[in-house]
């Protein structure tokens, strides 16, 4: 007897192993999938310029690293930049264009040396800056009157996308690239509105899917489907919780990770359980960790900890 409908899954192309580099930009769920594959010891980037939640700023962060393009004082305002997340604020201007120009240049780093590229889209809905006429990564918590909400036509984001696609293969032809679509539900937004979001980056990414060599994840789908219980979900009955993130990290493995990693996973995963661990005798303890970890490193040289 099924209790839930099982969603069917694509094998991706070039499963990911421990000789993988993995870059994984966007929405809030990119970072869930990004620290996990970081817990086990896989090769990742995640979100440099800080979460990002539409197609247009990443399209934007992406041609920046890509082409070169320092930030300058001209970018940002007060202590932020309206192109980034707020985790790379800072009250010196100095020490913001440091993180950015650092930021940049770690995504172009990453991008020339990837194996695999994850995109996550969180909302077609967009706020764009009256004054100097930009869409936004983040506002910032700055005056509503500043801004004007759009939401995003399914031809802007399927070209936002061609144009990321068409930006990374320049520079890194044999790059796996995938889309997947948050399943965090922009209820702020409203509930219509965010069905109407999520409608139009799904038709975006199929679109964009149906004519190139990029995949598509079925996030969304799985937790629509496979989680259709608030048992899954934290209390604010938006975001998944531990165990909604869990399952469908179980199923992400079934279809992005080369079974061969199974054993190596799973020492590394006995390795993060031992740091875990809350010790009596705190010097036994770091000796036992330092050890493992030694001997993880000198069967598992591609492990990343």
């Amino acid at each position: 007897m099924k209790l839930s409908t099982v969603i069917p899954l694509a094998l991706i192309t070039s499963p990911i192993d421990y000789n993988s580099k993995v870059v994984l930009l966007g929405s809030c769920f990119t970072e869930n999938i990004g620290a996990k594959l970081s817990y086990f010891g896989f090769h990742t980037t995640v979100n440099p310029f800080g979460i990002i939640f539409n197609s247009s700023s990443l399209k934007i962060l992406v041609d920046r690293a890509i082409n070169k393009v320092a930030f300058t004082a001209n970018d940002c305002t007060q202590h932020f930049c309206y192109l980034a997340h707020s985790d790379l604020n800072d009250s010196d201007i100095t020490q913001l264009l440091d993180k950015l120009n650092n930021a940049r240049l770690s995504l172009e780093n990453s991008l020339h040396e990837a194996t695999h590229l994850f995109i996550t889209l969180g909302t077609a809905w967009v706020y764009r800056h009256v004054e100097r006429n930009i869409i936004v990564a983040n506002c910032h918590k700055q005056p509503q009157k500043e801004f004007k909400k759009e939401l995003l036509p399914i031809e802007v984001i399927s070209s936002d996308l061609d144009q990321i696609t068409t930006l990374v293969r320049s520079i890194n032809k044999n790059i796996s690239i995938n889309f997947t679509l948050s399943p965090v539900r922009h209820i702020k937004d409203g509930f219509i509105e965010n069905q109407r979001s999520k409608s139009r980056l799904h038709e975006a990414i199929q679109s964009h899917v149906e004519k190139t060599t990029s995949q598509y994840f079925p996030a969304y789908e799985i937790a629509m489907d496979e989680l259709r219980d608030y048992r899954f979900y934290k209390r604010d009955m938006v975001h998944l919780n531990d165990v909604g993130i869990d399952f469908i990290w179980s199923r992400f493995r079934e279809s992005g990770i080369n079974t061969n990693t199974v054993t190596q996973q799973k020492a590394v995963e006995k390795y993060r359980k031992l740091i875990e661990h809350k010790p009596t005798n705190h010097q036994a303890h770091e000796f036992q960790v330092q050890k493992m970890k030694e001997e993880l490193l000198r069967k598992f040289p591609k492990t990343h900890l």
